[in-house]
């Protein structure tokens, strides 16, 4: 449609360019002719004056005609309208006082008598009349008609090349546009695509990107969301197997033991004793398992509330190690405490005291007979860091990077046979970062293992009171 009104535009442009110039000329020719005549039609020399007519006529290819002060033809360089009265709205208009007139006849300029304005009766023909003066008074009209065929002809060339060269324009403009059009879209499908493969639950999928632009940056967004949502996934599936795995363990267990006791052929006191002891602890390892999955849903979920208050990380840790003193007792196993720092931090008393419970209750059950184990508290600058070491089978280290996943197992025997439920230390993980905290590993096999906890230290606001 633009192109329509830029074209029209431009051959409405050319065509009034060409026609003014044919103006300018015949008004040019008229006012020296005019010059000419006046004094021949005063004098009233017809041949002298019928001569020029002539004279210009074949020099222009145009009709002369003389009229007087009445619009009576005098002159007509053809000699057919001598004597005649001119019907030309042109003419009237210069009797009338005007000094030229210009208009536009669909006629040839051999048939003034049946010119009509938009008669469309032939071709078309520019009537330019102009005042015939002798010392200042009008005595006559000079009427000058030259067909303006050459100008259509021209008009209509121009035309043409105009509208070859915007169809051409336009065609190379509707090319361009669809390109472009397809390179900034294919971006947008690409990801309209990974849209609907990941609402079907795909969450391979990944858009191809290229270049350094807006739609790149999306496409790169696009893909690390996609891998964050395919590694949720794998882990939302893995979790769920691992789960129904661990309750399905004990439940199974108690079904095969209840069912011995149950159809026995004699009743043994002694043994339905102690498979009734065994079911009772298949029961306590299925409570700590949902009391673990209810503690990490809690967490997932955003509901654990914290109940925050200034505490010394000190009195903390060392109230745990007094706890698990007996139990190291009984292993065979030295515990040590070293803590001279006594820096407060902020945070929730129970919670913590259960991540350095759990910690140091795996140091000493992964740790042989004989065997240390060390909790230290150090401060650097901001950070108070909390090391429990042990001497005892360490991790492997291929294991390490696994250690705080959900149900992971370094020796899944082994941690069945010392009660672990595979979710304590990504629980315990999961309250350190809610306190704004870290927890890091470091483990040789064989020779040791160090849980590093870092919290940061509690600053007093100005005036001395704990926020």
């Amino acid at each position: 449609m633009a192109f329509a009104i830029v074209t029209v535009s431009v051959i409405q442009l050319v065509g009034e360019y060409l026609f003014n110039q044919r103006v300018r000329e015949e008004e040019r020719v008229t006012e020296e002719l005019s010059g000419h005549i006046a004094p021949l039609l005063g004098d009233y020399q017809l041949d002298e004056m019928y001569a020029l007519m002539r004279l210009t006529d074949e020099e222009y290819d145009a009709r002369i005609l003389v009229l007087n002060a009445y619009g009576v033809v005098q002159a007509d360089s053809k000699s057919i309208l001598n004597g005649h009265i001119l019907p030309l709205e042109e003419v009237r208009n210069v009797l009338g006082g005007a000094m030229s007139d210009y208009g536009y006849y669909q006629a040839s300029p051999s048939d003034l008598f049946l010119m009509e304005k938009n008669a469309h009766t032939g071709a078309m023909t520019g009537i330019y009349a102009r005042s015939i003066e002798l010392g200042g008074a009008p005595i006559g009209v000079l009427v000058y008609a030259s067909t303006e065929h050459d100008i259509y002809v021209g008009l209509m060339q121009v035309t043409r090349q105009i509208a070859y060269v915007m169809l051409a324009v336009s065609a190379f403009v509707c090319i361009l546009s669809i390109f472009i059009v397809r390179l900034f879209m294919r971006p947008v499908n690409d990801l309209q695509s990974g849209i609907a493969q990941i609402s079907k639950g795909d969450f391979t999928y990944r858009v191809r990107v290229s270049g350094k632009d807006e739609f790149s940056d999306l496409a790169r967004a696009f893909n690390t969301m996609s891998t964050r949502m395919e590694a949720l996934d794998r882990s939302r599936n893995q979790f769920v197997s691992n789960a129904s795995h661990e309750l399905k363990t004990p439940l199974s267990t108690m079904k095969i033991l209840l069912q011995t006791v149950l159809f026995q052929d004699s009743y043994d006191t002694g043994m339905t004793r102690e498979f009734l002891g065994d079911i009772d602890k298949e029961i306590d390892r299925l409570s700590f398992v949902v009391s673990d999955l209810l503690t990490l849903v809690s967490i997932d979920s955003g509901k654990m509330r914290l109940n925050t208050a200034p505490l010394f990380i000190r009195d903390l840790v060392q109230e745990n190690v007094k706890r698990l003193s007996p139990l190291a007792r009984e292993r065979g196993i030295e515990l040590e405490f070293a803590g001279r720092e006594n820096a407060e931090v902020m945070g929730d008393s129970m919670k913590l005291s259960q991540v350095f419970y759990n910690l140091i209750d795996n140091a000493i059950k992964y740790t042989p007979r004989g065997g240390n184990v060390r909790v230290e508290l150090t401060r650097q600058g901001k950070t108070i860091f909390t090391r429990i070491s042990d001497n005892g089978i360490g991790i492997p280290q291929e294991d390490v990077l696994h250690i705080f996943d959900r149900f992971y197992r370094v020796d899944k025997a082994r941690s069945r046979e010392t009660g672990g439920t595979g979710l304590g230390l990504s629980i315990v993980k999961q309250i350190v970062l809610l306190h704004s905290g870290d927890i890091s590993v470091e483990s040789v096999e064989n020779e040791g293992t160090t849980f590093i906890v870092e919290l940061p230290v509690y600053i007093k606001p100005s005036g001395g009171k704990n926020a």
